[in-house]
């Protein structure tokens, strides 16, 4: 036998122990550690046919294993389980570090985690227990309906949809992104009507723009400035009580009276309830008016229409009375000077202060030009009381055409005519019981009058029974003159 030399034996006896030790760690199923020793043992003896045979079926193990191990990550990053999908990555590189697989998804993995990162300093946060807190889409997702809900809130849904868009192709059941589309589709839909409703009032199309604005209002009871456009609808179509409904509902909601007691006092104005319309025509509070002056006075007129026709009535007779009284004006000038006025004038304080009797000649005067009933009666009396019977009997005779003085005159006349022995003063007597006996017209009836009156009859009457015309005249005169209390 050849003898072969102690170094050579030495080592492949340790290159067979790294050998054995690959082998354990193979059967153990560490397929890296026996990878390790395998390596060891090939530095040591690499012709070793054992070692060299060990290799072949290592080999076959780990290309087996990182097959298996690919599938498992392909599938893990599929499903967006980058945690376990991670593992394996580190398990394969572990096996094969220059695997070109494993090396390109590790990376993936980490720009994943980078990204998730950004999104989270973002505030964006997924659920864990969603078993998506690790897809990138998911955070994106979410990132978009931020900034969805962003332009949403700044009035701008034109971009808003944009956003939702791009969400919806990527996830058609996202429930934030629908409920969100649905909301700005409403919106809009709510605008075209309105848009329609305001087109067709401006076009003269009340009907549609009334049909419109109900839709608007049901949908959005809190939009009151649809209640105020559908009550000037029914105010054009001349539909008030319709209109005064929508107008007062605003009101009540919203009290802006320079706005609505214009349209008030027009809808007030159509149902004929001139009152109010010319109530609602100016604000009391503030002092603005929102009429022309011709409607308030076409309102107060319609509303005191009778007041107005007799007030016309008595202007129109106007002019007769300025006739009749310029008439009278020229027959009172006629017969009665100026200097007679004035000379009555200062006659005036006299009759009433002192006694008719003091200035019984320019009385005489006056009657004579005036020839006035009560005037005359009043000059007759009181030249009776200074004993010119004549005079006085003939005055009186001038005041018999006055209903309210006819009684009393006959009764002095009959007296007077008695005192000149005349035979006709039993039918003056009887005169004046007719007169007192008939329905009596009341006139004026002074004291200074009824002091002459009682002084007559103290100093003249004498027959005062009541079985002649004399003694009933004189019960009916004593009763008018007031001394029979």
């Amino acid at each position: 036998m050849v003898g072969v030399p102690t170094p050579i034996l030495a080592y492949s006896g340790q290159a067979r122990e790294y050998l054995r030790r690959a082998e354990v760690s193979f059967d153990n199923g560490n397929l890296v550690q026996a990878r390790n020793f395998l390596q060891r043992a090939e530095k040591i003896d690499a012709n070793d046919e054992k070692v060299k045979e060990f290799s072949d079926k290592l080999k076959r193990a780990l290309d087996e294993k990182i097959d298996k191990l690919q599938q498992q990550i392909e599938f893990y990053l599929s499903a967006k389980n980058v945690p376990d999908a991670e593992k394996l990555l580190q398990e394969m590189l572990a096996l094969s570090p220059e695997n070109q697989f494993a090396l390109e998804n590790m990376q993936r993995v980490t720009v994943i985690y980078r990204k998730i990162e950004e999104y989270q300093s973002q505030g964006i946060q997924v659920d864990v227990s969603s078993g998506r807190a690790h897809d990138l889409d998911s955070y994106s997702t979410i990132s978009y309906m931020n900034r969805a809900q962003g332009f949403f809130a700044q009035g701008d849904r034109v971009r808003s949809m944009e956003m939702l868009d791009v969400i919806l192709k990527r996830e058609p059941d996202y429930k934030p992104a629908l409920a969100l589309k649905a909301r700005i589709d409403h919106i809009n839909q709510i605008e075209t009507f309105v848009e329609k409703a305001e087109t067709a009032f401006l076009e003269g199309r009340m009907l549609e723009t009334i049909n419109a604005l109900t839709v608007l209002i049901a949908d959005s009871p809190d939009r009151i400035e649809y209640l105020l456009l559908r009550g000037k609808a029914h105010l054009k179509l001349k539909d008030y009580d319709d209109a005064l409904v929508d107008f007062w509902k605003y009101h009540h909601l919203n009290p802006d009276d320079d706005t609505l007691f214009p349209l008030f006092s027009e809808c007030y104005y159509g149902q004929k309830d001139y009152l109010m319309a010319l109530g609602f025509s100016r604000n009391e509070k503030s002092g603005k008016t929102y009429q022309t002056l011709g409607f308030r006075f076409e309102c107060h007129f319609m509303a005191f229409m009778a007041s107005y026709l007799l007030l016309l009535f008595f202007i129109a007779l106007i002019p007769l009375a300025v006739y009749y009284s310029w008439k009278a004006g020229e027959d009172l000038l006629m017969r009665f000077s100026l200097g007679s006025a004035w000379t009555f004038v200062k006659c005036l304080p006299v009759i009433f202060f002192r006694s008719p009797v003091d200035c019984l000649g320019e009385l005489v005067s006056i009657a004579r030009d005036l020839n006035v009933p009560w005037l005359n009666y009043l000059v007759g009396i009181s030249l009776f009381k200074v004993g010119q019977i004549e005079g006085a009997q003939r005055f009186l005779t001038y005041s018999l055409e006055s209903g309210s003085l006819r009684s009393r005159a006959y009764y002095f006349v009959a007296l007077a005519r008695k005192q000149l022995k005349y035979a006709a003063y039993e039918s003056d007597f009887e005169e004046a019981v007719l007169s007192g006996l008939a329905t009596q017209i009341t006139g004026w009836h002074p004291k200074f009058v009824k002091r002459i009156e009682r002084d007559l009859i103290m100093s003249y009457s004498k027959v005062k029974d009541n079985e002649t015309f004399e003694g009933m005249a004189y019960a009916i005169i004593d009763d008018q003159t007031g001394s029979g209390a």
